[in-house]
């Protein structure tokens, strides 16, 4: 099955909505790849489920999640595949809880949910919900005013109902374990502002420029 097709499969599992063309947003890639003079490599296409399983994904490299709609495009420059997403599938699933990490007040909380990620999940990933709240609220030191960076819990419990199934979410990865991470990072970045996905925090503070 090639490629595109697969995608098509895929996305029959999930939804009607795609409008985005992966063949003219892949071509885009390569031209990226060429560019900065790094070979072409094949991108195998898996789930997000197979990825958190294990299954797939025990290297450094990139991804694509959900290209039909481009969704997200990430890098594992020095983590894992495998690694990276732990996290993604904490914002996928809304997981307020697991993003905080454990209770109490802290520095800082376990895991971002940069705004991009919130605004693309309740457009594609969840229902009826205009907008998710934050895990994490600014607190004051209990000994130490002059620290500034303190947190305390925010909404931990925010049920949600997914209208799509997210270990279903088709995933594009690039094994590119013989690139060192400043390569990869570089692919990444300069990916990011030629497809524009929609999750990233550039396309989301450029969707906010262009809707001003």
């Amino acid at each position: 099955m090639r490629l595109a097709e697969e995608l098509r499969f895929y996305m029959n599992l999930l939804t009607e909505n795609t409008n985005q063309d992966v063949s003219v947003n892949l071509n885009l890639i390569k031209g990226v790849f060429k560019a900065q003079g790094v070979e072409w490599t094949e991108p195998y296409l898996t789930t997000e489920g197979a990825i958190n399983r294990r299954e797939v994904g025990n290297h450094r490299g990139l991804y694509w999640i959900w290209p039909e709609i481009n969704f997200y495009f990430g890098k594992a420059a020095t983590n894992t595949v495998i690694g990276r997403h732990r996290t993604h599938r904490l914002k996928l699933d809304v997981d307020l809880s697991g993003l905080y990490g454990p209770p109490g007040e802290k520095k800082e909380p376990k895991n971002t949910f940069p705004e991009g990620w919130k605004e693309a999940v309740c457009k594609y990933i969840i229902g009826g919900c205009p907008q998710i709240p934050s895990h994490w609220e600014k607190a004051t030191h209990p000994t130490d005013p002059n620290q500034k960076k303190w947190v305390k819990p925010g909404v931990l419990d925010f049920p949600v109902k997914h209208v799509v199934d997210v270990d279903k979410l088709p995933v594009l990865v690039w094994d590119l374990d013989h690139l060192d991470a400043k390569t990869i990072s570089k692919l990444e970045d300069l990916i990011n502002i030629t497809i524009w996905p929609y999750a990233n925090s550039g396309t989301y503070r450029r969707r906010n420029q262009q809707n001003q």
